[in-house]
């Protein structure tokens, strides 16, 4: 017994409770859910939650189909509507909560600011943009070429507008939206005058000239220019005149201004962007990306460091061993038709091709095989060890300057490359980081350096660029070309430069630090310069080192700031300012992978484009307000065709102009 209550009566009742337990589980999980509808919420487990949860209406009987419900589930997430408005207050969109009559940020931001707004880079002439706007139908673009009567610029200004209506078409969101358009035709005349000739070319005048006007219910814009390349920068500033209107109609609309006129013109006639395919290789569709993003910012000159000591990815025809030897897979070459196909890509978007084979430094893998087919050692001092003795970085590698099979193979590349890309007036030929001691350690050199008078290794260098230069005249239909690119190095200073090197026919990319006198002094000299100083404008930097000897590669990241406040050419003496031809970002690939190609790109390029373009005055290394803002948006122009960026600041930096600076 235990306190009054016999024993056998306690287990008969502790049995009666568990009999009663059991039976209630057992009822709960005969009526519960299956477990598949207590997964994660998609589209799979929705046809298995109750009907009358799918359709709202609780109690009601649901005879929909599974997809029709999940349709009408998606139809209720997109009536969703913001409380917020914009509203257009000194320069700046602000957000205010409304209940009706809202305005869009895009359109905000569209009508207000000023003249310049959403253009990048900004315009350098006369600009005048109305507040006023219509909504329209992308199928009621029409494109009209005028007065251009050269055949091959028409057949590229109908590649040109096929680009334009590729780009609007990138901004519609709601495909084949019900709105009723406010206009009834959107016409847009083109016309390059007389101009005649496709090649870009340092003396192309790349200026345009934009006005639209709205005539009753038709929308008029009108591009004139006197080349191909300014009417595809009118174009592609018109595109940035055009948004999407997600409030208006009842699904959303492309809206234009109806009021614009717009002189412009670049500040500088090169305006690059180097990219590296020897250290890490990149499809060619990811660099038609590349070209996209250029093209956007009207840069002009891809600077395509194809090869280097590390890997040979061209597949030549005249020289297939080159690729078999250097290339690192048999996946990662490029075909000539896929560097065809990117000339032609890069062409219609306003953009020269300018290739460049490294040399004689930077150049080991896929030069290995002149001892098997008796041509002799083509290149020295390959993979030799210690690396730091004899190179930069792993792997070394060095032209034999006194074998004439070197010579006779980069001339047969060239040639390829220069029948391919058609571009003949500038070349590229390398020639930075030599390194002298790997020469010397070889007595044969030595010998014949004696035979030639050659009096030291600096003199041998000379030569060496002095014979190429020759074979490539030859390659070049025996013309001289107008601009021949030397990288900055030993043989671009005193004394060398001026005893080796002819200012009428070298160009010097200048890459040292910006503090150097390295610029200042190939000015001094009358040498022509292509700037694209380390400190400023390599945009690899800033990732630390990746081997553990050498330095830890070239120090701090470039942030797009210190890209866009760099204006070295106001410390010169301006009587020396016509020598510099622009200028050129640099990305080398060293510690770059596919998936960092475009958000290491951009925006910092984009901001390397408005200083080429616009050369905008500077206030030390502040920036202006609005240059954060049109940058932001141009970032989502970027992003809507398809381009990885790098993100500037929070969204609702973007969102809320001003708040941030």
């Amino acid at each position: 017994m235990v306190g009054g209550v016999p024993s056998g009566w306690m287990r008969r009742i502790l049995l009666f409770l568990v009999l009663i337990t059991g039976v209630l589980l057992i009822a709960m999980f005969a009526h519960a859910p299956p477990l598949a509808s207590l997964q994660p919420f998609t589209a799979r487990s929705l046809n298995e939650f109750p009907r009358h949860f799918v359709s709202g209406v609780v109690g009601k009987k649901d005879t929909t189909r599974p997809e029709e419900q999940l349709f009408e589930y998606s139809e209720s997430l997109r009536t969703f509507q913001s409380p917020w408005s914009w509203v257009c207050n000194e320069n700046r969109c602000e957000r205010r909560a409304v209940r009706s009559s809202r305005t869009s940020f895009a359109t905000c931001a569209a009508t207000c600011g000023g003249n310049t707004r959403l253009i990048w880079p900004r315009p350098t002439g006369n600009t005048v943009l109305s507040g006023d706007h219509v909504t329209f139908h992308f199928q009621q673009i029409e494109l009209i070429t005028l007065d251009t009567t050269d055949q091959e610029i028409r057949n590229l200004l109908e590649q040109a507008k096929e680009v334009f209506l590729g780009n609007i078409r990138s901004l519609i969101k709601v495909p084949n939206a019900k709105s009723r358009s406010s206009i009834d035709n959107f016409a847009i005349y083109v016309s390059a005058g007389a101009a005649e000739g496709v090649k870009l070319s340092l003396d192309t005048d790349e200026s345009y000239k934009l006005e639209i006007s709205l005539k009753g219910k038709l929308v008029e814009a009108r591009i004139t220019a006197k080349s191909y390349y300014g009417v595809r920068h009118g174009l592609e500033t018109l595109s940035q005149m055009i948004w999407w209107d997600e409030l208006a109609g009842r699904q959303g609309m492309l809206r234009v201004l109806t009021h614009a006129s717009i002189e412009d013109k670049p500040a500088f006639a090169y305006r690059g962007l180097l990219v590296d395919t020897g250290r890490q290789f990149f499809s060619v569709e990811q660099l038609k990306k590349v070209i996209d993003g250029m093209a956007a910012s009207k840069l002009n000159t891809f600077h395509w460091h194809l090869t280097d000591s590390q890997s040979f990815p061209f597949d030549s025809a005249t020289f297939p061993e080159m690729a078999r030897w250097g290339a690192y897979s048999g996946d990662e070459v490029y075909t000539p038709e896929d560097v065809r196909d990117l000339v032609h890509y890069a062409r219609i978007r306003g953009i020269r091709t300018l290739i460049e084979i490294d040399s004689p430094a930077h150049a080991g893998a896929g030069w290995q095989w002149g001892s098997e087919r008796g041509y002799g050692e083509l290149a020295l001092c390959v993979d030799q060890m210690p690396w730091s003795a004899y190179c930069g970085e792993p792997n070394c590698g060095q032209l034999n300057p006194i074998n004439e099979h070197s010579y006779r193979i980069l001339e047969g590349l060239y040639k390829e490359l220069l029948d391919i890309t058609e571009v003949r007036d500038i070349i590229h030929l390398g020639g930075d980081e030599v390194n002298l001691d790997c020469w010397a350690q070889y007595s044969n050199i030595t010998i014949a350096m004696q035979a030639q008078n050659l009096t030291d290794f600096h003199s041998l260098w000379a030569d060496f660029e002095s014979k190429l230069l020759q074979r490539i005249i030859r390659v070049n239909h025996e013309v001289v070309p107008k601009s021949v690119i030397l990288w900055s190095s030993p043989l671009t200073k005193k004394p060398y430069i001026t005893m080796y090197l002819d200012p009428k026919v070298h160009v010097i990319q200048s890459w040292g630090a910006s503090t150097w006198p390295e610029t200042p002094d190939l000015l001094e000299d009358g040498f022509r310069v292509i700037l694209s100083h380390v400190d400023s404008w390599y945009l690899d930097c800033g990732f630390g080192r990746w081997r553990e000897t050498g330095e830890a590669a070239c120090g701090d990241y470039r942030t797009w700031q210190t890209v866009y406040s760099h204006r070295p050419w106001r410390d010169y003496l301006q009587q020396k300012w016509n020598l510099i031809l622009g200028g050129e970002a640099a990305i080398w690939s060293e510690q770059m992978g596919q998936a960092s190609l475009g958000p290491r790109l951009w925006p910092r390029a984009s901001a390397l484009a408005e200083r080429l373009w616009s050369d905008l005055p500077t206030n030390g290394y502040s920036v202006e307000e609005n240059v954060y803002t049109r940058l932001s948006a141009h970032m989502e122009i970027l992003r809507a065709r398809g381009l990885k960026t790098e993100a500037m600041w929070p969204h609702w930096c973007s969102q809320n102009p001003g708040k941030c600076l």
